[in-house]
């Protein structure tokens, strides 16, 4: 738990977890909006339902990551809040990054976790109610949820300062894969060129090829396993 909500002040709520949902129509404009991965949608189903029980119209993706894409657009504008349910494969979704990051824009961002795990910057340092590892924060975003869409007021405000100085997560950034890479044919120029002039012996640069491309293939297996985790997310 670090820095504040992040919530908006438009007409209606939005749950943010990964594909969106489904069940409004442009006619029928949803309180909350719920944004999850497809594959969480077993576990958003009680979140969903709770905060339906407490007054709330809800608008998420009933269909399996299928909704269409202009209704989910007009319920994700119209809604006053967002509110982002995090988990392993919602981080790995490009759509929920995509969402949370506008509605933090937008000052309309509420956030749940539902793993123990950490989440991609900034959102790390916004508060976050937490569902997993026997914690029920429910308190947390039910009181913040009531002072946004019923009483109309906004939350706290945002440390944007902290958020500018947020580090990403160095697993899979990246810059840090292109910055490897470059380092690797800067390394490559340098050893050939050292061997053409006879500045380097055999041995050496046989050595030093082997270690570039260890490097070459660790970010090779690096990028795949980040793009088969965005896919298997639905991002």
């Amino acid at each position: 738990m670090s820095a504040p909500f992040s919530l908006a002040t438009s007409p209606f709520l939005a749950l943010t977890c990964g594909s969106l949902g489904a069940a409004g129509t442009a006619k029928n404009l949803a309180d909350v909006f719920i944004s999850c991965s497809r594959l969480d949608r077993d576990r958003v189903q009680p979140i969903a339902e709770r905060l339906s029980s407490l007054g709330y119209s809800v608008w998420w993706d009933t269909r399996d990551g299928q909704a269409n894409i202009d209704e989910v657009e007009r319920q994700f504008a119209d809604a006053r809040a967002i509110v982002t349910v995090w988990s392993d494969n919602a981080r790995n979704s490009s759509s929920v990054l995509a969402q949370s990051a506008q509605a933090l824009d937008e000052e309309r961002l509420l956030q749940m976790r539902l793993d123990d795990m950490r989440l991609p910057a900034p959102f790390e340092e916004l508060k976050t109610a937490d569902l997993h590892s026997g914690k029920a924060e429910w308190g947390l975003l039910e009181a913040s949820l009531a002072r946004l869409v019923r009483e109309n007021r906004p939350l706290e405000p945002i440390d944007h300062r902290a958020l500018r100085n947020a580090q990403p997560n160095i697993v899979g950034a990246p810059r840090l894969l292109l910055a490897a890479v470059t380092l690797a044919l800067v390394a490559f120029s340098v050893a050939l060129t050292a061997a053409f002039n006879g500045v380097m012996r055999p041995d050496d640069f046989q050595l030093a090829m082997f270690g570039m491309l260890v490097v070459s293939v660790l970010c090779a297996l690096v990028a795949a396993q980040r793009l088969f985790s965005i896919r298997r997310a639905g991002g």
